[in-house]
């Protein structure tokens, strides 16, 4: 009963208005509000990755008119805004929100969440210098990321396991080895430390000897090999 009520269909609607005046005259006319298909935008599921690592958004638009845009934000770690699809690589967690556009200028929004776990860092510990047929103790160290972490370290050339932390080194020659430090979210880091082996030293006191009571002899002692 006014003259500029809001209208709120849901479906395409045609209103009729009838004015009547002071001398109870009436005129009648129509107006259509055309309702456009409802519009639901969808960011994905949420995803969770390892610290430096990336994943990629997948947002859907579904109803609506087709001929969607896209509009991500924050862009921070973003490949792109403005596309479907973008890879995000965050450094911490992050709820990224999309906000897709039909052709009719209608739009929906919806949130996906990037969970970003904790960096995890390997250290190998420090290089070591052994004599040929000598051994020593690797120590392996993961700081950070979520406890709980497993061992692999390879080659497994001269090393009682390469399953543990500190397995025991006895390679014959100078060895690189890697240690792949993996927590309970499965995300792993990498370190190396080589075991430097010198070279083989043989000693060689020389030849058995025979002498008589009172005399001498020389010795003769060579080493070969080593440094």
């Amino acid at each position: 009963n006014i003259a500029n009520p809001i209208a709120n269909p849901l479906s395409t609607t045609v209103y009729t208005v009838v004015i009547t005046d002071s001398h109870n005259c009436s005129s009648t006319d129509q107006v259509t509000v055309t309702v456009n298909p409802e519009l639901t935008a969808n960011a994905g599921n949420d995803t969770e990755i390892c610290y430096s690592e990336s994943t990629q958004l997948n947002a859907l638009g579904t109803g609506g008119t087709p001929g969607y845009s896209y509009l991500w934000s924050p862009s921070t770690g973003l490949s792109a805004t403005n596309i479907a699809n973008p890879i995000a690589n965050p450094l911490s967690t992050t709820v990224y929100t999309v906000v897709i556009t039909d052709s009719h200028n209608c739009s929906s929004t919806d949130q996906v969440t990037v969970t970003v776990n904790p960096e995890l860092t390997a250290n190998a510990g420090n290089n070591a210098e052994i004599c040929y047929g000598e051994s020593t103790q690797l120590n392996a160290l993961g700081t950070g990321g979520t406890p709980g972490y497993s061992y692999l370290w390879s080659p497994s050339t001269g090393l009682s396991a390469t399953n543990i932390a500190n397995p025991i080194a006895n390679p014959l020659s100078t060895t690189v080895y890697t240690v792949v430090i993996t927590d309970s979210h499965n995300c792993s880091s990498t370190d190396q430390v080589t075991v430097t082996v010198n070279p083989e030293l043989t000693a060689n006191a020389g030849n058995n000897a025979e002498i008589c009571y009172g005399e001498s002899t020389q010795l003769n002692a060579l080493g070969t090999g080593g440094t």
